[in-house]
């Protein structure tokens, strides 16, 4: 009768410490996805941190329900494309401003809004291109401030 006192007392004990063992395994790995969660939440207060500043550089004004990181990015991608066209848009004004400044009179710019004459080839038209590139990037770089928005 001792011996299986004894042994259940035995068994008891085994189990108790294995219980013990499983229970610190386990608090471990809580502690550690703890961790885990809290380096993730920390990156995403970043990252919403981080889109705030970029939606108040290009003044997109947030809804107020809206907290998800996908709302905020539609907004700044529209906001952008917004931003782009504006700038194509007065890069082109501005180049038209030139041209007429200078050949008031010599150039149709009427005729020059509606696009390439239908005459002219692609490779025409290309090696036209190459010829006007460096000419155009000179303009561009000479009227960027007044076509591209600041950034700072």
């Amino acid at each position: 009768m001792v011996r299986s006192l004894w042994a259940e007392l035995s068994d008891a004990v085994s189990r108790r410490l294995s219980t013990e063992n499983v229970s610190v395994k386990l608090e471990k790995e809580v502690a550690h996805a703890r961790r885990a969660l809290q380096v993730e939440s920390d990156e995403h207060n970043l990252l919403q941190a981080t889109v705030g500043v970029v939606l108040d550089a290009l003044k997109v004004v947030e809804p107020v329900e809206t907290s998800p990181l996908a709302a905020r990015a539609a907004g700044i991608t529209a906001r952008v494309g917004h931003l782009e066209e504006s700038a194509f848009h007065a890069g082109i004004t501005q180049a038209f401003t030139v041209a007429h400044a200078h050949y008031e009179k010599e150039i149709n710019l009427k005729v020059m809004s509606e696009g390439f004459p239908p005459t002219y080839e692609d490779d025409e038209l290309e090696a036209i291109e190459k010829v006007v590139a460096p000419l155009a990037k000179n303009l561009a770089d000479n009227l960027k401030e007044m076509v591209l928005p600041s950034w700072e």
